[in-house]
């Protein structure tokens, strides 16, 4: 647990590898493909998307939830001693499960001429607004720009302190360069919470800088996540990362695992995600986290970073 809380203090992120069980994952893998028609058949025609009042609303909730049909057969990933014991020392044995989802990175060929038009160069090419609503039960993305994930909970949003919030992300097979992998920066964590789009300037190869919203900057490097069924990633809400689109050639949709846990408000005692708050500087209680939304939810800002030193 030292190396797990140490990691998260330093880098901002503890990645676990392919530590789960291989035949438990893909098996859970085969019959969450089995049960949906991961295809172009899952998105809107152009008028019904239009007929829509905004972007709001079109992810998962906790009750609206494709996961909901495995909890059983995500049992060996939600109990594994290993999880629930960094978990247990960073948030407290009480800790809180803020949202769980599948999260699916499209192809390109599942996309209408008109939906590649409208997300082109987006930084968020969130495609929930553009699926059918009964199978919005998943979060659908092509490629998501450098950010923090506390990007979608400003102070007021929820009833759990955000700043005690960390990603938990499993791959269900193998991601390779070609399967929209996640970007990691290590570090990036330090400046707390920035406004999105984040300032980042890319250096060459996988090195960039980045700077906070009051002239401090860092020079980083993004770390790829390559790897098989089981790879499990955990890092703090203010990690800087991101993902780019699926490859072009690549008819395979990429299918993970994501888990957002938070420290439990009867929790008043001091636990490891404190020490480590303890440790940055910059606010980590953000009253606004972006600005590239319009008052309908749809973007109002083009340029998408992680994808500027292609």
């Amino acid at each position: 647990m030292q190396s797990c809380v140490k990691n998260l203090m330093e880098q901002g992120a503890h990645l676990f590898g392919e530590m789960l069980d291989v035949e438990r994952v893909q098996a859970l893998y085969r019959a969450m493909v089995a049960a949906r028609a991961f295809d172009g058949s899952l998105f809107m025609d152009e008028a019904e998307y239009l007929a829509q009042e905004n972007h709001f609303n079109a992810n998962p909730t906790k009750t609206f939830n494709f996961l909901n049909q495995f909890d059983e057969q995500l049992q060996f990933i939600e109990q594994d001693p290993r999880l629930k014991g960094a978990l247990d020392t960073l948030l407290g044995d009480d800790y809180e499960v803020v949202i769980k989802k599948a999260v699916c990175g499209v192809p390109d060929s599942w996309l209408p001429e008109w939906i590649r038009e409208r997300i082109r160069d987006v930084n968020v090419a969130n495609l929930g607004p553009y699926i059918k609503k009964p199978f919005r039960d998943i979060t659908y993305f092509r490629g998501i720009d450098f950010h923090q994930d506390i990007i979608d909970w400003p102070q007021g949003r929820v009833e759990l302190e955000p700043s005690t919030f960390l990603t938990l992300y499993v791959y269900l097979h193998d991601v390779t360069e070609f399967d929209s992998p996640l970007h990691l920066i290590p570090g990036s964590h330090r400046f707390g919470a920035t406004l999105f789009p984040h300032r980042l300037e890319p250096l060459g190869g996988d090195q960039w800088t980045y700077a906070d919203d009051h002239g401090n900057a860092i020079r980083c490097q993004d770390q790829t996540l390559l790897g098989g069924p089981g790879y499990v990633g955990l890092w703090h809400n203010c990690t800087l990362h991101g993902t780019r689109p699926v490859a072009h050639e690549s008819e395979q949709f990429r299918l993970s695992l994501r888990y957002l846990v938070g420290k439990s408000n009867s929790n008043h005692t001091v636990t490891a995600i404190d020490e480590i708050n303890g440790t940055l500087q910059g606010d980590l209680k953000p009253v606004r986290t972006r600005r590239d939304l319009d008052d309908k939810g749809a973007a109002q800002i083009r340029g998408n970073i992680i994808n500027a030193k292609n």
